[in-house]
């Protein structure tokens, strides 16, 4: 005999429904966390981002085998023609469900491709920051001071991305003249040495503050300063404060 069957016909009805929901969750809910553990074990020991969608498409799984099982003992409903209605109506679900579809396709390959993984550093739709996670919906990115941006991944498979070093993703810029006649050299150590004692601890130590002389012209030598900033400190801020260091440099323009 069936044991779900055996268990309604001695308990009752709606007791045997009961335990029978009660014993299916148990079972899925235990089964799940194997296979998360599992999933999370062997995601660790590849070059496989450890993403939550992989986890996720795990979970839903084992959800939906546990509720396929019980419709029949529980609910009265044949699996079988469970299937087949769901076909008839997928055409107007993947309507509804159009956008959210298409995010997670996104989601399943931009992981596959690995074109985005956590950890990585990305540019997109004018948000900068770190990769944090990809999930079966979005993927979550944490800008500098620590911020948290959702973006949909249908966006990020179909807008310009682009992958930052972790050097150019702390990396601000600034823009300096110097004047026709000045000895360039020294003026572009002085300006580097006023940058980084005004900069102080918020200033990257792993990467040293340079000037890239980018042009010639009658108003003089035109240069970009280059400096790295820690974690938590934005760019803005931190441009401030080296101009306010640079008023009054006789050898800028």
């Amino acid at each position: 005999m069936n044991p779900a069957q055996f268990i309604v016909d001695h308990l009752g009805n709606l007791t045997g429904k009961l335990i029978i929901l009660a014993i299916a969750a148990a079972v899925a809910y235990g089964v799940q966390r194997v296979l998360t553990r599992i999933l999370r074990d062997a995601l660790a020991k590849t070059n496989i981002p450890d993403a939550s969608i992989f986890v996720n498409i795990v979970r839903g799984s084992v959800w939906l085998v546990a509720g396929l099982c019980i419709l029949k003992p529980v609910f009265d409903i044949s699996p079988n023609a469970f299937i087949a209605s769901l076909g008839a109506a997928s055409i107007a679900v993947s309507l509804g469900l159009q956008t959210t579809i298409s995010n997670l396709v996104g989601g399943l390959t931009l992981m596959a491709s690995k074109v985005v993984q956590p950890g990585d550093y990305i540019t997109v739709n004018g948000i900068t920051g770190e990769v944090v996670d990809v999930n079966w919906r979005d993927t979550t990115v944490r800008d500098r001071v620590g911020n948290t941006v959702v973006v949909p991944n249908s966006q990020l498979n179909s807008s310009s991305l682009t992958r930052l070093t972790s050097q150019l993703a702390s990396q601000a810029t600034l823009d300096v003249t110097f004047k026709p006649g000045c000895d360039l050299e020294q003026a572009c150590q002085e300006v580097i040495a006023r940058a980084d004692k005004a900069l102080g601890p918020v200033a990257d130590p792993a990467n040293a503050t340079r000037i890239v002389c980018t042009g010639t012209g009658s108003a003089g030598t035109k240069a970009t300063l280059l400096f790295n900033v820690r974690p938590g400190t934005t760019f803005e801020s931190a441009i401030d404060t080296v101009v306010r260091s640079l008023e009054g440099f006789e050898p800028l323009a």
